[in-house]
């Protein structure tokens, strides 16, 4: 029934924002034109089709801050592969996970984990726009630990472990006549020279941790504080981000862009402990941290690159204990532009 809640309230969320765009769409042509052509070239009107490999990383960590002690649990990721395509602003990907590849065969190693995800996002000439909804089951620690009952270390497996994650945010571009976002990201536009931006924005996230049991082995339940002895948590954090990023041009094709977005929020952290079911409450201030990276070669017919989004939230921060949550994309890209104009004259 969560999932589904989550579902319904992210269709709407992008039913609202292709409305927005709709009204505003004879004011967005105005504003496109406003773009400065010596740093900016726009592909648009072309037909980007493109191969693409995604890895997907989900990790959570929960540390005592008194003695260091810390556990972390990540996913069993698999590697996607497929086709996306892109026309004007609007884009979709079609992606497989392959069984027969090596990083996709290892469940009697790490276990076998379930996933699932909706978003929608837009890299536009003044604002970026990201929603999304994850589902992640089945997690192990990402260090050998030893195994409860037993004098051997391997990584401890928990299929129980459900996170579940959803959230908002939009950025502002200030400098959007000379940067695109666009460029190393969507690769509809090119950086015809070097150039950067300010950047402000918001954002709203809410995270959940559920167990059957314990989220830590017994053996370690006394290393870690009472406030985070817990098979269930949640946490709703809203707060604004100032950052900075750059595209760096060489070699005429060639770029690079990093993205560098910190943020402060406000916070409510609930867990309840798994043995005398005492309810912990917590509002704080709290951070997180966004970060890109995107590096490849960009020519009018065709392009190829690497790009890495991650982010980075303080679930719960106090002077004892912490639960950091941090998930991130790294995909590899090859694609090619079609001029749909030039093929239809050509047809007629």
């Amino acid at each position: 029934m969560q999932k589904i809640c989550f579902v319904i309230l992210f269709c709407l969320t992008v039913f609202f924002s292709f409305a927005q765009k709709y009204k505003a769409k004879r004011d967005s042509i105005y504003l496109f034109n406003r773009i400065d052509t010596n740093y900016i070239k726009s592909y648009k009107d072309q037909l980007n089709a493109r191969l693409v490999a995604v890895v997907r990383s989900n990790t959570f960590s929960i540390t005592n801050k008194l003695t260091q002690q810390k556990l972390e649990y990540g996913i069993n990721t698999n590697l996607n592969m497929g086709v996306g395509f892109s026309f004007k602003s609007i884009g979709f990907e079609i992606l497989y996970n392959p069984p027969g590849l090596a990083i996709n065969t290892d469940d009697d190693k790490f276990g076998k984990s379930k996933q699932f995800g909706i978003s929608s996002s837009a890299n536009g000439r003044k604002f970026i726009y990201d929603a999304y909804y994850r589902y992640n089951q089945g997690f192990h620690t990402t260090g050998f630990y030893k195994v409860p009952n037993d004098t051997t270390y391997d990584y401890y497996r928990r299929s129980d472990i459900q996170n579940y994650s959803a959230g908002l945010s939009v950025n502002y571009i200030f400098n959007n006549k000379k940067f695109s976002i666009a460029a190393p990201y969507n690769l509809t536009q090119k950086q015809n020279k070097m150039a950067g931006s300010f950047l402000l924005g918001t954002y709203a996230f809410y995270y959940g941790i559920t167990a059957d049991s314990l989220i830590y082995p017994d053996t370690l339940y006394k290393n870690f504080k009472p406030d985070v002895q817990f098979a269930n948590a949640t946490s709703l954090t809203y707060g604004v981000s100032v950052g900075y990023t750059y595209t760096f041009v060489f070699f005429k094709n060639w770029f690079f862009n990093l993205y560098i977005l910190p943020g402060i929020s406000l916070q409510q952290f609930y867990a309840v402990n798994t043995f005398d079911k005492k309810t912990y409450g917590r509002n704080n201030a709290s951070v997180s941290f966004q970060s890109r990276f995107s590096l490849g070669f960009n020519k009018p017919r065709y392009f190829i690159g690497i790009s890495w989004v991650g982010n980075n939230f303080a679930i719960s921060d106090d002077p004892n204990s912490s639960v950091n949550f941090k998930y991130g994309t790294f995909r590899f890209y090859y694609g090619h532009r079609f001029d749909l104009r030039k093929l239809l004259k050509k047809k007629l």
